[in-house]
């Protein structure tokens, strides 16, 4: 039974040990490699069994710092060890909420849908309940103000690992001596725009004061050559070997 998400976790801690072929005395080992030498054999069986106290409650939740561990420890992605999406019907969320459906915590989790809220039918509504009291901002209000940069964030690695798949296979074309096919000038051409898309998004990422990425130092150079960056002083570079002695 699924009471709180450290249920949901504990199941699925259980889940991909055993997947592994792990026992509870091999996981723990695991995370004391990792740092986490609390995470014992003991530890591990009261998260894994849920056992509770007098009171009903579980005599041991997972905290962040743990659910880190575990989750490299198992090679899980972190947030499917709390959402197992393609697992279960439903997850818990809030203590006063009913459990909804995983993809539905997954998305408001990774910040791709506002936080919800369910109606008794069972179907779910964006949260606009206010925060702080009546004269306090709506939940979507301050979702939506915090939101931007993750969705910028999205945009910037999707375009990076485009530019980096067409520099990878245009450095291959050339190594083999075909840097003036047709296919080598049409990447250039696909390179050129992921690079462009990237500088757009370093700019807008810039106008509203998010924290911008480092590049290694060409790719930084290659950015601030397309003349789109107001500030191209402000965009970091990674050191060299150089930098770094």
């Amino acid at each position: 039974m699924h009471n709180s998400p450290s249920d949901v976790i504990a199941e699925q801690v259980r889940k991909h040990r055993k997947r592994l072929g792990l026992t509870r005395e091999q996981l723990a080992e695991e995370c004391a490699r990792l740092g986490a030498d609390h995470l014992t054999f003991a530890a591990l069986t009261n998260i894994e069994t849920g056992r509770r106290d007098r009171d009903g409650r579980r005599r041991r939740e997972v905290t962040v710092d743990e659910l880190e561990v575990l989750a490299h420890a198992l090679a899980v992605p972190l947030l499917l060890l709390i959402f197992p999406v393609g697992d279960l019907d439903r997850v818990p969320t809030i203590p006063l909420e009913p459990a909804v459906h995983p993809r539905m915590a997954w998305k408001s989790a990774t910040g791709a849908e506002p936080p919800v809220r369910m109606h008794s039918d069972g179907k779910p509504y964006a949260d606009r309940s206010t925060i702080g009291g009546p004269n306090g901002p709506t939940r979507l209000e301050a979702w939506r103000a915090v939101v931007r940069p993750i969705e910028l964030y999205q945009q910037l690695s999707d375009e990076t690992d485009l530019m980096i798949k067409a520099n990878g296979r245009l450095t291959h074309l050339e190594q083999v001596k075909q840097g003036d096919s047709t296919e080598a000038q049409h990447l250039r051409k696909v390179r050129e725009h992921h690079l462009t898309e990237m500088a757009r998004l370093i700019e807008t990422m810039m106008d509203s004061g998010i924290r911008l990425p480092s590049y290694d130092p060409q790719t930084a150079r290659e950015i601030i050559e397309t003349g789109l960056l107001t500030h191209p002083d402000a965009l970091p570079s990674l050191p060299t070997f150089a930098e770094d002695a």
